[in-house]
């Protein structure tokens, strides 16, 4: 036998070992064997301090197993307490490859490169690509691409109270006669005498105004300039400056001099919602939105009232980009995010999962298929809960014992109620202004502090406040933000004119 013939023996032999190997593992095609191709997992950072509950394991093996059936992904929640935001260190850390952050930080990650262009994906994300559309058009920031998407739902404002349902019923309260926030005074005044130890107003959550859910205006450079809502006209003013303005901090400084408000009110953690629910406030402010008001009426009813005040929503341009949700510039896998992302903004499934946990561990799904706490569980104790619901398409989930049926058809009904703001798909090109805005703005988070809580001798600290801005530009500022706002309007105009002639 030649060497050549030896050599063809041999490698007959190693190749029948080999694959008998193989037959014996198990691995009796190619595609079994190739363990390159593992499925790929997305991480999506849930964020808030008051946020999802660390319980999560349950739900990520729920949510991972309906994942790759819809989309051959294994997605899995993060919980990251604050928003992580631009740390793009602590976005490593964590391994996120989605998440939502306020659209300021947003402006800041593009300026780093941390997020991804999506553009390139969004054929296969028809939620993102609807939603992009649904939107006011994003303020150009020198870049072309698609670097992130607005959460599903516009921030439309429209407020009203959350009351003690205890003391509304031991008093008799008629709520019915409550149209503004002034209305509240005289129950206040029960709770003062007959509760000694209830505080009658708290702030919704820490650093707000007294109220703060229905502005009075659409502040075009997030400091102090705007147009009212009270006429909606397309004539900027500097907010401070205004009757309704004035109204606000007179009655803050009222209810701080009659003790309505608590000692602590500059650093109390805690929320308003918590604090009523627990008996220890008698009132605080809330969102008057169709998901979050059945929301809070189905899980708190038996503790609260809702009462909405007597005020249309109204909605601006930065309402549509308040929060929005990006891909890492950093992910490993780019089209699998974008997937995923989109589940998260479309399916019920997923929605489920993330805003309420596990159907039969986390909560029970009632003959109507509406959802309720297990017996004997509240949110409270429950081991998985999301405060941040807001972050997310909620009437595309299921919905809450007594809660409406179609919820989506009662959100798009309230939207299309709201005021739209008369600057509305403004954006304001900073770079043209002469002013300094950021002295601008020092000294308005200096004075508002104590103003909008009525910590301070208000006539005088308001009148202060208002020659700080006059001597900083504010009269300068207005008269360039008017000017284009005019440019705006105008070519606003004539794109108008144009698609009716075409």
């Amino acid at each position: 036998m030649g060497n050549r013939e030896k050599q063809i023996r041999w490698k007959a032999a190693f190749w029948l070992l080999f694959w008998g190997i193989c037959i014996m593992a198990g691995c009796g095609n190619a595609t079994d064997c190739d363990s390159s191709k593992e499925t790929p997992v997305i991480n999506i950072g849930i964020s808030g301090n008051s946020g999802v509950r660390q319980n999560m394991e349950s739900v990520n093996k729920e949510l991972e197993k309906i994942s790759v059936e819809k989309i051959g992904v294994k997605v899995r929640l993060v919980a990251t307490g604050r928003e992580s935001g631009d740390n793009a260190f602590k976005n490593r850390q964590l391994g996120l490859d989605v998440y939502g952050m306020y659209y300021h930080t947003f402006c800041s990650c593009q300026k780093k490169h941390l997020l991804l262009d999506m553009s390139t994906y969004l054929n296969d994300a028809p939620a993102l690509m609807q939603v992009l559309e649904e939107k006011v058009k994003m303020q150009d920031l020198g870049e072309n691409g698609v670097y992130c998407i607005p959460k599903p739902l516009s921030d439309l404002h429209s407020n009203g109270a959350l009351l003690n349902r205890d003391c509304v019923e031991r008093y008799q309260f008629d709520v019915s006669q409550v149209h503004q926030p002034e209305d509240l005074e005289p129950f206040f005044d029960v709770i003062i005498e007959k509760e000694p130890d209830m505080i009658p107003w708290v702030l919704e959550k820490q650093g707000n105004s007294v109220v703060e859910r229905s502005p009075i205006a659409d502040i075009l450079d997030g400091c102090l300039t705007g147009i009212l809502y009270e006429n909606n006209v397309p004539a900027v003013c500097n907010v401070f400056e205004t009757e309704a303005y004035e109204d606000e901090v007179y009655l803050a400084k009222r209810w701080q001099e009659k003790g309505y408000l608590a000692k602590d009110i500059l650093t109390c953690m805690e929320s308003g919602k918590n604090l009523v629910a627990a008996g220890d406030a008698f009132a605080t402010e809330c969102v008057i939105k169709p998901d979050e008001t059945q929301y809070n009426d189905s899980i708190y009813g038996e503790k609260m009232v809702t009462v909405p005040f007597d005020r249309k929503a109204v909605l601006n341009t930065r309402d549509d980009w308040v929060y929005v949700w990006a891909v890492s510039a950093e992910t490993k896998y780019p089209h699998e995010a974008v997937k995923a992302l989109n589940l998260l903004y479309s399916d019920p499934e997923v929605l489920n999962l993330v805003l309420y946990g596990v159907a039969g561990e986390n909560y029970e799904v009632q003959e109507d298929g509406s959802f309720d706490f297990k017996e004997g569980e509240t949110r409270d104790t429950v081991a998985y809960f999301n405060a941040s619901k807001w972050k997310f398409n909620t009437p595309k989930a299921g919905v809450w014992k007594g809660m409406s049926q179609d919820l989506e058809a009662d959100f798009e009904a309230f939207a299309d109620s709201a005021i739209h703001s008369a600057a509305y798909g403004f954006w304001l090109d900073e770079s043209r202004l002469t002013v300094d805005l950021e002295s601008l703005r020092r000294i308005v988070n200096t004075y508002t502090a104590k103003l909008k809580v009525g910590l301070c001798d208000t006539e005088s600290y308001l009148e202060e406040f208002r020659a700080r801005l006059k001597e900083a530009g504010a009269e300068q500022l207005v008269s360039e933000v008017q000017q284009q706002l005019d440019e705006w309007k105008k070519t606003e105009k004539e794109q108008n004119r144009t698609e009716i002639e075409q």
